[in-house]
């Protein structure tokens, strides 16, 4: 679903485009389009639901805030026909020239359905997953969220217990100290700098964001980039801090995690890289600390 915001699609997911009028064939599994946030929830109950297998798997491998920005495209899958459809019962079928031309329908009828729409796309064969999905990402979350709440209730500290399951890095931990945030096309851009406590004190990160945490920038140094993750994380309490929740004053620890390899092909940050969102920096390999 787009929200006002022009946030990303909350999307029942791959596969799930089901309506054999326009795709001549009815859906057997149902896989998310992406493991962030409600988008990771959503076809759990949308399986449940149709009685249909649940593919422990999804797009992205993290969350990203335009239609075309998943790995089946980089092996040719078409992400319409799409289904979109509101809570009043409107739908609307979308069979588009291209992936990046999908998105564009897509929100411009999000927003004449109210700005939050359901969406069902990207139809793929089941010979196909492999290269289209990134694997187990469902087990994943499922175990991080597991080790920290677990290191939270133990009184250990969750989010060594989070960075340790997404294999990542440690970028700072501070307080946020501004917020920034303007309306620019179809995206939702921001920045947010964050001022170091404890180990870090004297430094700042900034953070730049389009609906996700795109780019981090410390001491005035790149240290991470799309398409790999920029995790903000409460500090007490290691729950994640989406960009819509930043306020000043929280006490945040953000990390950065490698993403999907794919995603660092030319073809996959094409899609999804820096330059993609207009900012002036290349990909920077992920580096582990």
């Amino acid at each position: 679903m787009h929200d006002a915001q022009g946030h990303r699609d909350r999307r029942t997911g791959a596969g799930a485009a089901a309506d054999p009028k326009h795709i001549g064939r009815a859906a057997t599994h149902i896989a998310p389009i992406e493991v962030g946030g409600v988008n990771s929830m959503l076809p759990i109950a949308c399986a449940a639901e149709a009685g249909l297998p649940l593919v422990d798997g999804d797009a992205m491998g993290r969350a990203s805030p335009e239609a075309q920005m998943v790995l089946p495209g980089l092996i040719g899958v078409a992400n319409t026909p799409m289904a979109l459809a509101d809570d009043k019962g409107n739908s609307i079928i979308v069979d588009a020239v291209s992936n990046h031309a999908a998105e564009r329908i897509a929100r411009a009828v999000c927003v004449e359905l109210g700005c939050q729409i359901s969406s069902a796309d990207t139809v793929m064969r089941g010979d196909q997953l492999a290269d289209g999905l990134v694997p187990a990402t469902l087990t994943l979350a499922e175990r991080l969220g597991s080790a920290v709440r677990e290191a939270h209730a133990a009184h250990n500290d969750p989010v060594g217990a989070a960075r340790t399951m997404l294999s990542g890095t440690h970028l700072l931990t501070g307080k946020v100290i501004d917020v920034s945030r303007r309306t620019q096309g179809r995206l939702h851009p921001g920045q947010r700098p964050d001022r170091g406590i404890g180990d870090d004190a004297g430094r700042v990160l900034e953070l730049g964001f389009q609906n996700e945490h795109l780019l981090a920038t410390r001491d005035g140094e790149t240290v991470a980039t799309t398409p790999d993750l920029i995790c903000v994380l409460d500090t007490d309490t290691g729950a994640p801090v989406t960009t819509e929740g930043l306020r000043y004053g929280l006490r945040v620890s953000v990390l950065a995690a490698p993403c999907d390899p794919r995603w660092t092909t030319p073809g996959g940050l094409a899609l999804a890289g820096p330059r993609y969102f207009g900012y002036d920096v290349d990909y920077l390999p992920f580096r582990q600390s």
